[in-house]
């Protein structure tokens, strides 16, 4: 093959790569750092938010969340208290998976005294977290087995004015099924062929 081809071929799957590394980056839930919510809250302060209404995308339920902003054991700038005043409260939104592919869901979570369990629902599953004593950095990955909307969560059982506080969510894809990775492999190479082809033409 000559070198010319093999460079086409290598910047296309060059192309390929890097477009499928944007798609992962790209969080399919929106509002995960809830600094578009900075004119409801004073800095230093809290809001509460009741049990039926929306934060952007996100649906409140339980009794009530707080945003918090720089005080209450927000971590950047603005953040989600789940014990609202006061909890239970949570937040969740959905999303459409496509079978066979990988998320990962990723947050930042704190536990503000006298702390509380956060309660993680993703995939179908809930997972409990317990007091953190600092800002800690946590992700789970699943796998969609069938095709529909699927529900994040993230929420408290505690009755109090204070629980853990969450910020900087994302969801993102880890993986594509492998029938998608052909399906795009198979278009970048028709479309290198049919430059190549018109490159022949007189």
């Amino acid at each position: 093959m000559h070198i010319r081809k093999l460079s086409l071929l290598a910047g296309a799957a060059v192309a390929l790569m890097s477009a499928t590394q944007v798609h992962a980056q790209t969080s399919l839930l929106a509002d995960g750092d809830f600094e578009a919510f900075a004119s409801q809250v004073a800095n230093g302060g809290y809001t509460t938010i009741q049990a039926g209404s929306s934060l952007g995308a996100w649906s409140v339920t339980g009794s009530s969340v707080d945003l918090i902003r720089n005080a209450y054991g927000a971590i950047t700038d603005v953040s989600v208290d789940l014990a609202g005043t006061p909890g239970p409260g949570y937040i969740s939104q959905t999303f459409n998976a496509v079978a066979g592919t990988t998320y990962t869901l990723a947050w930042d979570y704190f536990k503000n005294p006298p702390g509380a369990q956060l309660d993680v629902s993703f995939g179908g599953a809930t997972t409990n977290y317990g007091v953190a004593n600092g800002v800690t950095h946590a992700t789970l990955d699943w796998t969609a087995t069938t095709s529909g909307i699927q529900t994040v969560s993230f929420g408290t059982g505690s009755t109090s004015n204070q629980g853990p506080t969450v910020d900087n969510i994302m969801l993102t894809v880890s993986a594509v099924p492998e029938p998608q990775s052909l399906a795009l492999l198979a278009a970048g190479l028709a479309c290198l062929a049919w430059l190549t082809r018109r490159r022949k033409q007189p």
